[in-house]
C-alpha cells in the first residue's frame, strides 16, 4: 500500500513535531462491531449542557430531539471513528488531554478495549465535525491553498491544530487524517505527511502537485485490502482542513425549541434551525432519498445523480474508515419548508433494512424497519410541525413510526411498531399539539395490523412509560389513545378503535 511507505528525504517546509509512531493510537480505526461506548446521555450533557436533558433526576434523560440525534450519530460511527481519532490524538499530543486519564503514559500505548472513557472521548470528538464553529473554521480551497495553510500552521505548540478531510470526486469514501509535516519533493511537488488512523504507527502521505494544483492519495480501509486512489484538483473542493479547538467549547444544541400545548402550531419559523433528514441503511448498497417541497423542487438523487433545486437545502457528506463506502448524505432543509421524503430502491442489488429520521427544532420523527427491495419506493409525508407522519409504500411493509415532541412542561416520545401497509397503502400517525390524543389512521393501509405502542413522558420529576402490544387494527380502521388523564398523573389511558365507523372503547391500565 503506497500510503504506508514513504522516504522523507526531502526538506520539511513545516513540522508540528507529531509522529504517528509516538503520537498516534496503537489500534486501528474501528466501527461498532465490538460494541464500543459511543455517545451517552452524559457525553451529550458534557457537549451541550443541561439544555439537552428533559430531566436530571438520577442522571440526564435526554429530550426527544437529543435522543434521536445521539442515536443517529452513534449509528453513523458503525462506519468508522476516523474524525474522532484524529482530533483526540491531536488533543493528547498538545497536552489538552492527559493519556494517564485513559490508562497509559502515552497515546500509542492506550488500549481501546475495556476503555469506556477513551471510547466516549473519541465519540465526543467525532461529532465535532458537525459543530457550527468547526464548519465555520474549515479551510477550504485549492490543493495549493491547503498546503500553504499547513505550512503556516504546522508548528510545535501551535494554538490551533487541524485535521485533513478528503473525499473521492463523487463525495463518497470520506476520511479524516492527521497532518504533521509538509515535505518539499522538488519541482513543484510536495507531500503532506500524515497519520492515517487506518494504518497505526506509520507515515502516510498525500501528494500535491503545485504546478497542476492537484492532489493524490492511495489508501485502503485496512492493510489487508487492495488500495484505492483518491484525487482532486482546484475545482473539486474535496480536500479541506478542520480545526480542533472550536469543538472543545460548550456547544449549543441546534434543536432546543418547545411547542406550546393547546396550540395548533404553524411549524418551525423560517430562519430557524434547519430540519435535518437522515437515511440509515447499508453503507454501500442502500437506497437514495429524494426530498420534494410543495413547489415540486427537489434535493437528493434522480437516476443516481445529485440534484438540488430547493433554496437553502444542502448535502452534508459523511467521513468514515472505508474507501468503498458510499453513504447517503445528510440533508439540512430550511425551516418552514413542507416536504415529502421518498426512499428509492432503484439500483439496489438486494433488499436493505433502512429507515429515515427527521430532526426539527422541537420534534423528531422516524420511520424505521423498512425492508427496501430493489425498485421499490417508500414515501414519508410529515406535518410541518412534526405532529403527523404518513407512510406509504409500493410494496407491503411493517415499519415502526415514532414522534417525539418537546414542550416547556414535559417531553414526549410516542412509537408505533409494526404499522402495516399493503402495496399502495398508507398509514398515518398523529400527535396533535392541541389535544392529548395519539392516533393511528389505518383506513387506507390495505393491511391488518397487530400494533405495539410505547409512550414516554419526561419532566423534572423523571420518566413515565406506557407500553401495550398486540393492538388489533383492521385494514380500514383507526386507533386513538387519549392520554389526557395519564398526562396529569392518572393510571389509565383510553383506547378507542374505530372500525367501519363503529367505535369500541377500552380503558388500559397505565403506570
Amino acid at each position: 500500500n503506497e500510503s504506508t511507505t514513504h522516504d522523507t528525504s526531502g526538506p520539511l517546509l513545516a513540522d508540528s513535531g507529531f509522529r504517528p509512531a509516538a503520537n498516534g493510537f496503537g489500534f486501528q480505526n474501528y466501527g461498532n462491531e465490538n460494541g464500543p461506548i459511543n455517545l451517552t446521555p452524559n457525553t451529550m450533557r458534557a457537549l451541550f449542557g443541561d439544555a439537552v436533558c428533559a430531566s436530571t433526576v438520577g442522571g440526564c434523560e435526554l429530550i426527544p430531539q437529543a435522543e434521536a440525534w445521539m442515536a443517529e450519530q452513534n449509528t453513523g460511527m458503525a462506519n468508522g471513528h476516523c474524525y474522532g481519532m484524529s482530533v483526540t490524538s491531536l488533543l493528547l499530543a498538545g497536552h489538552e488531554l492527559d493519556p494517564a486519564k485513559y490508562g497509559a503514559e502515552s497515546t500509542v500505548k492506550l488500549n481501546l478495549a475495556d476503555n469506556p472513557a477513551l471510547q466516549e472521548m473519541i465519540a465526543q470528538q467525532f461529532v465535532g465535525q458537525w459543530m457550527p464553529d468547526v464548519v465555520a473554521g474549515q479551510v477550504k480551497g485549492t490543493p495549493k491553498q491547503v498546503v500553504d495553510k499547513l505550512v503556516e500552521v504546522l508548528k510545535p505548540g501551535a494554538g490551533e491544530t487541524y485535521s485533513v478531510g478528503f473525499y473521492k470526486r463523487d463525495m463518497t469514501g470520506g476520511h479524516e487524517v492527521t497532518p504533521y509535516a509538509v515535505e518539499d519533493k522538488g519541482k513543484g511537488q510536495v507531500s503532506i505527511l500524515i497519520y492515517d488512523n487506518n494504518f497505526p504507527g506509520v507515515t502516510s502521505h498525500i501528494d500535491v502537485d503545485r504546478n497542476t494544483d492537484t492532489w493524490h492519495y492511495q489508501t485502503a480501509s485496512n492493510p489487508a485490502d487492495p488500495s484505492e486512489p483518491y484525487d482532486g484538483d482546484a475545482s473539486t473542493a474535496t480536500l479541506m482542513l478542520d480545526p480542533t479547538m472550536p469543538a472543545q467549547q460548550k456547544q449549543t444544541f441546534p434543536y432546543l425549541g418547545h411547542d406550546t400545548k393547546g396550540s395548533k402550531g404553524n411549524g418551525p419559523k423560517a430562519g430557524g434551525p434547519a430540519l435535518t433528514v437522515f437515511l440509515d441503511g447499508d453503507p454501500i448498497d442502500h437506497g437514495h432519498l429524494l426530498i420534494t417541497d410543495d413547489g415540486g423542487r427537489r434535493i437528493g438523487f434522480v437516476n443516481g445523480k445529485r440534484v438540488n433545486e430547493i433554496p437553502g437545502a444542502r448535502f452534508v457528506d459523511v467521513k468514515s474508515n472505508n474507501s468503498t463506502y458510499k453513504f447517503e448524505p445528510e440533508y439540512p432543509i430550511p425551516a418552514g419548508t413542507h416536504f415529502t421524503v421518498t426512499v428509492d430502491g432503484t439500483g439496489l442489488k438486494r433488499p436493505d433494512k433502512t429507515g429515515v429520521v427527521i430532526l426539527g427544532d422541537a420534534f423528531d420523527v422516524s420511520v424505521s424497519g423498512i425492508t427496501l427491495a430493489p425498485g421499490a419506493k417508500s414515501t414519508i409525508d410529515m406535518g410541518i410541525d412534526g405532529d403527523r407522519v404518513s407512510y406509504s409504500s409500493t410494496d407491503a411493509q411493517t415499519p415502526d413510526i415514532e414522534i417525539g415532541e418537546s414542550y416547556e412542561e414535559a417531553d414526549y416520545a410516542f412509537a408505533v411498531s409494526r404499522a402495516a401497509v399493503g402495496a399502495g397503502g398508507v398509514v398515518s400517525v398523529t400527535l396533535p399539539l392541541d389535544r392529548n390524543v395519539f392516533s393511528i389512521d389505518a383506513t387506507g393501509s390495505k393491511a391488518r395490523a397487530a400494533l405495539g405502542v410505547t409512550m414516554e413522558r419526561i419532566d423534572d420529576h423523571g420518566k413515565r412509560t406506557f407500553k401495550k402490544d398486540g393492538i388489533a387494527v383492521a385494514a380500514n380502521a383507526s386507533a386513538a389513545f387519549d392520554f389526557d388523564s395519564w398526562d396529569d398523573g392518572g393510571k389509565s389511558i383510553t383506547l378507542t378503535v374505530t372500525d367501519q365507523g363503529k367505535p369500541t372503547t377500552t380503558q388500559l391500565p397505565a403506570n
